[in-house]
């Protein structure tokens, strides 16, 4: 097996600015400088609402319930680089058009027919804003919903009706089937030039993807063959993707000496106390997998010369939702289509380029380091705050609780097809529920024991 980069020239140690990069990164977070979420609550229809005479003329009143939108919009300013000017503008630009009224979010809320309720609040730090959050309260929220989304590639619709009871009661309105559906028209939110950018960006992420993936499978096939040196390897490599350095490798061959030196060879450099005794062979795979693994993180970095991450970019591209969408059905759902739940209701899973790399896992090499140390960043694994060497244990233990060891790397375009593939949006996403009783609805038999789901 040939691990030696005979491109690349060695250092006196290997601490390197790949290791300083994934550092940085582990220590910090993956978050975008600019998130937006939208909230959706629904509400029953209020059980005092008019019921119309036989001869009344008017309306029947609408019993869809209501409907709460709340847009929050989070500004990260310590992701901005130093000296990007761009990106400076655009975290300025998108404050002023937030607290002056004029944000793609103020047009959209600006659209709803007579809110019964709404508001708005910020936060500052330090004199800049980091957070605006606006809500409203509507009735008929499928039309609300329409023209809420006017502007955006989604279509959306609610659709509700009455469901027949088991037995008749008088006192209390029948239960209801609720459907919430969103409909990609197959545009998107991104220019010509930013999707000209994604093309590129894909290509090289798929081929630093498939490159890193040859790495790891490299050490886990070295230690497949020697199951002993297994904790030692993990250990070491956590330690040097959190920016610990590690020794020097003698397979790099020293540069050629005119003259045949007269010291005496030096000794083999010793590690630290409390550091894992390592072998030539392994010092050089874990390098070369913290050096592939740099160039996938850098999809959340700031260009000196772009105002937004690769990350951002591929979500303008692909995901065709204006923000991370949650709803908060207001009954027991049995459908999901597109949908998971969350903490505080259903969530569409965005589409980008970080999550699309998420599914290779399993796929063709397993378990995925980088994927573990983002997961597990800042867990202490039952360990005390100040024992490092008690989390450097566990934190492999944790590892090698998560699957067999699986090195089937796959090619760069093999990889990109895979990455196509889990960008491409659903024709439809669906969110099903029951609200007012399932147990005496009738309509689909008895009431089911868990929620249909499809997902990608």
């Amino acid at each position: 097996m040939t691990v030696l980069d005979h491109g690349r020239s060695r250092r006196s140690g290997a601490f390197t600015p790949a290791l300083a990069l994934v550092g940085a990164i582990l220590a910090g977070c993956t978050d975008d400088p600019v998130a937006e979420t939208l909230h959706l609550e629904f509400f029953p229809p209020a059980a005092e609402d008019p019921e119309p005479a036989d001869d009344d003329v008017v309306e029947p009143p609408d019993t869809s319930g209501y409907l709460k939108l709340e847009a929050r919009v989070a500004i990260r300013r310590h992701k901005v680089p130093e000296g990007n000017a761009l990106i400076e503008r655009r975290l300025n630009d998108r404050t002023e058009a937030l607290m002056n009224g004029y944000d793609v979010w103020h047009l959209r809320f600006d659209s709803l027919y007579e809110p019964l309720a709404d508001g708005a609040e910020w936060e500052r730090a330090g004199g800049e804003l980091t957070s605006y959050r606006r809500w409203a309260l509507v009735g008929h929220p499928d039309a609300e919903l329409q023209e809420f989304f006017a502007n955006t590639p989604i279509r959306p619709s609610l659709v509700v009706w009455d469901n027949e009871r088991s037995l008749p009661d008088e006192q209390r309105p029948p239960p209801q089937t609720v459907s919430l559906e969103f409909v990609s028209d197959g545009g998107t939110q991104a220019t010509a030039g930013e999707s000209d950018t994604v093309e590129r960006g894909l290509r090289g992420f798929a081929a630093d993807a498939a490159r890193y993936q040859r790495r790891v499978a490299a050490l886990w096939r070295y230690m497949d063959e020697n199951p002993g040196r297994r904790f030692e390897c993990l250990r070491a490599l956590f330690g040097a993707a959190h920016g610990d350095e590690l020794p020097e490798s003698r397979l790099a061959a020293p540069p050629r000496e005119l003259a045949p030196s007269t010291a005496p060879p030096a000794p083999p450099e010793q590690p630290a106390a409390g550091q894992p005794v390592l072998r030539d062979l392994e010092i050089e795979l874990i390098e070369r997998i913290v050096d592939a693994g740099a160039p996938l993180l850098e999809i959340f970095e700031v260009p000196d010369d772009d105002a937004f991450t690769l990350q951002e970019l591929s979500r303008r591209v692909f995901d065709p939702f204006p923000a991370v969408i949650t709803a908060a059905p207001d009954g027991v759902v049995v459908e999901a289509v597109g949908f998971a739940e969350s903490g505080d209701g259903w969530t569409i899973p965005t589409l980008d380029l970080w999550r699309a790399y998420r599914t290779l896992d399993g796929r063709f090499v397993s378990p995925d380091p980088l994927l573990f140390l983002l997961d597990t960043d800042g867990s202490d694994f039952g360990c005390d705050e100040q024992d490092d060497a008690c989390k450097d244990r566990e934190r492999v233990f944790s590892f090698l609780e998560r699957g067999a060891f699986v090195a089937r790397p796959g090619s760069s375009n093999l990889v990109r097809q895979v990455l196509e593939a889990e960008l491409r949006p659903l024709d439809v996403y669906r969110l099903v529920w029951v609200r007012g009783g399932m147990d005496e609805s009738v309509d689909d038999g008895e009431a089911p024991e868990g929620v249909r789901e499809t997902a990608r």
